[in-house]
C-alpha cells in the first residue's frame, strides 16, 4: 500500500471499526492466554475469573459465557481508546500503526499486571474466601510466567486492534 495514512486517519475516527477491532483483539488474546494455559506457562483461567466475579457460584458454562461477555466488552470498548491513541500518534502505514498498537499494547499489558493483583483482592469474592489462588505480585501466584504470557497477550491486542482499525479506516 502505497498511501499514507496521515491523511487517511486524520478526522476520520471511526468507533464501529475501533469497537469491531477491539473484539476481534479480544478474542486473539484469549488465544495467547489459554495456549500459555495449555503449556503449563499460568493456571490463571481468565474467562472463569471474569465470570466468577459477577456470578461466583454460576454454573460452568454460565460462568464462562458471562467471562467471555466481559472481555469481548472490555476488549471492544478499550479499543475506542486505543483507537484514539493511534489518531493522536497519526501514524503514517498500516505497518507503522501495527508497531503503535504493539507498544500501546505493552504498555496497557505492564500496567494491568502490575494492578490485576490489587482489584482481585480487593474485589474479587473469590479470590477474597482462598477459593481462587491469591495472585501474588504481578500474578505470579498463577504460575511464574503468568506475567509474561500477560503482557504478551496484549501486545497481541495491539498488533491486531492497530492493524485491523488502521486498514479499514484507510481502505474505508
Amino acid at each position: 500500500m502505497t498511501f499514507t495514512l496521515a491523511s487517511t486517519l486524520a478526522g476520520q475516527y471511526s468507533p464501529g471499526w475501533a469497537v469491531f477491532a477491539g473484539a476481534i483483539g479480544a478474542l486473539a488474546m484469549l488465544v495467547v492466554i489459554y495456549g500459555g494455559r495449555a503449556m503449563g506457562m499460568t493456571r490463571m483461567d481468565l474467562l472463569r475469573t471474569l465470570g466468577t466475579m459477577v456470578l461466583p457460584k454460576g454454573s460452568t458454562s454460565t460462568v464462562y459465557g458471562v467471562g467471555l461477555m466481559i472481555h469481548l466488552m472490555m476488549g471492544a470498548g478499550l479499543a475506542l481508546i486505543h483507537t484514539g491513541l493511534l489518531h493522536a500518534f497519526d501514524p503514517t502505514s498500516t505497518a507503522a500503526a501495527a508497531g503503535l498498537g504493539i507498544l500501546i499494547g505493552a504498555v496497557h499489558g505492564t500496567m494491568v499486571t502490575a494492578a490485576m493483583p490489587v482489584m482481585l483482592r480487593m474485589g474479587h469474592p473469590l479470590v477474597k474466601d482462598g477459593t481462587i489462588d491469591d495472585p501474588g505480585p504481578a500474578m505470579t501466584g498463577f504460575g511464574k510466567m503468568t506475567p509474561v504470557g500477560m503482557v504478551m497477550a496484549h501486545v497481541v491486542y495491539g498488533l491486531v486492534v492497530g492493524a485491523i482499525y488502521a486498514g479499514a479506516v484507510a481502505v474505508g
